[in-house]
């Protein structure tokens, strides 16, 4: 079933089989959406994404997982075996957030700093001590607060780009309101 859905003069286009909603929000990614799974990320959001899926991998994987496929790619979401996807429409990433957030009413289920921007993996705090070896010196001199990805290792911490990216979250916030 195709359902169109109108939001602030804009239409958007939903496919999804079933009625009943998934439990948890957890996303499928295009290789065409690379830039959105980042910022899914950055708020918090599960956004499994790898440039080597094919469609049947995507859709196998999102079946498998109970996610919904969020794809630029109208075939796709035509396959008979797609359960809940979503057609974005834009081509600029802001916007692709916003038009996500509007759709699937993110607003209320924010968690940033969470994830790993790089590879979904959920980041936990980390006591310096433990990764000093891998700090940079000026990184170790003034900074006391750490988080590490559970999955890759990547470690985190509030520096000069932290402030952007709480103002970048609370103007997309301010904007899907």
């Amino acid at each position: 079933m195709i359902q169109t859905i109108r939001t602030a003069g804009k239409v958007y286009f939903e496919v999804s089989m079933r009625e009943e909603p998934l439990p948890d929000l957890k996303f499928t990614l295009d290789v065409h959406l690379g830039k959105l799974t980042k910022s899914l990320r950055l708020f918090g959001f599960d956004a499994f994404w790898d440039a080597n899926y094919n469609d049947k991998e995507i859709i196998l994987f999102s079946l498998s997982e109970g996610r919904i496929i969020l794809t630029r790619d109208k075939e796709l979401l035509e396959n008979k075996n797609v359960v809940h996807g979503y057609r974005v429409l834009s081509q600029k990433p802001d916007e692709q957030l916003r038009e996500v957030f509007i759709r699937f009413d993110l607003k209320y289920h924010i968690n940033p700093f969470s994830r790993c921007m790089e590879c979904n993996g959920i980041l936990k705090e980390a006591r310096k001590e433990d990764i000093i070896e891998r700090l940079f010196p000026k990184t170790i001199e003034y900074y006391n607060s750490f988080i590490m990805c559970t999955v890759c290792n990547r470690i985190y911490w509030e520096g000069s780009h932290y402030e952007r990216m709480k103002k970048y979250i609370e103007s997309v916030i301010k904007d899907v309101n």
